[in-house]
């Protein structure tokens, strides 16, 4: 475990002195590619305006997510009970899904201004399709001489659903999850750049109309390791909680 971790911290390391040391060689002027150190340096001095704006991504992330598996957990649901309703369900879902930000962004902004919400449905319509689709493969995966013996045996819906289709979707779901959220943060941020008054987003859009490169490095990384670490928790959490249905 500890050399899973820190094999590719060092590996890190030393990419990052690799490129100190490479852009200092070369002479290659921080305009047109800042140095680590310069990036560094950039995120230790703007650091409370970009935790404040770092929050506010979180939240709409975070938030976004958390609705998205409520939104994949009933649609799936609806699908299982309600057949007759997943020819309608899942084309739709899939043209929703399928829809670019740039044509659904200017309508979410006049419906729901240019405060969080608005990112958080463009969240919300990022992340929910992985969960409800892997889901209803799970439900679909059951081994059919189990599912024979259930109906032999005359179960109902509920046993099985709660017996056979449950255990069965557990794997899915938790692979459904795990694709979902690695891309809430970076949802979130595509939304605040169409249009924001606080986020990373803004931090983005202020560094580069202000052609403050390190800046806008410096964001690009907060940006990459808060991505890492929400979707780090989430499978650290799904394995506790889900280890039971799992082992």
């Amino acid at each position: 475990m500890k050399i899973k971790i820190l094999a590719p911290i060092l590996f890190i390391i030393v990419l990052v002195v690799a490129f100190e040391i490479i852009l200092r060689s070369t002479g290659i002027v921080s305009f047109i590619f800042p140095r680590p150190s310069i990036i560094l340096q950039e995120l230790v001095k703007n650091w409370a305006w970009i935790l404040d704006n770092l929050v506010v991504t979180l939240y709409e992330a975070v938030t976004g997510f958390g609705i998205s598996i409520l939104v994949g957990v009933v649609l799936a649901l609806t699908c299982l009970f309600a057949p007759f309703l997943r020819s309608t369900i899942v084309p739709v879902t899939i043209a929703i899904r399928n829809v670019p930000f740039v044509a659904i962004a200017p309508i979410l902004f006049m419906i729901f201004g240019y405060g969080p919400l608005a990112k958080i449905v463009i969240v919300v319509l990022v992340s929910f399709f992985p969960i409800m689709a892997n889901l209803l493969a799970g439900f679909g995966s059951v081994n059919k001489n189990q599912l024979e013996r259930f109906y032999i045996l005359r179960a109902t819906k509920w046993q099985l659903f709660t017996k056979l289709q449950l255990p069965s979707s557990v794997p899915y779901f938790i692979a459904g999850v795990e694709v979902a959220v690695s891309s809430v943060v970076i949802a979130a941020i595509v939304g605040e750049l169409m249009g924001t008054t606080k986020g990373l987003g803004l931090v983005i859009i202020m560094s580069v109309s202000q052609y403050r490169f390190p800046l806008l490095m410096a964001s690009v990384l907060v940006t990459t390791i808060a991505s890492i670490l929400i979707t780090w928790i989430v499978r650290s959490m799904t394995s506790l909680i889900l280890k039971p249905w799992t082992s």
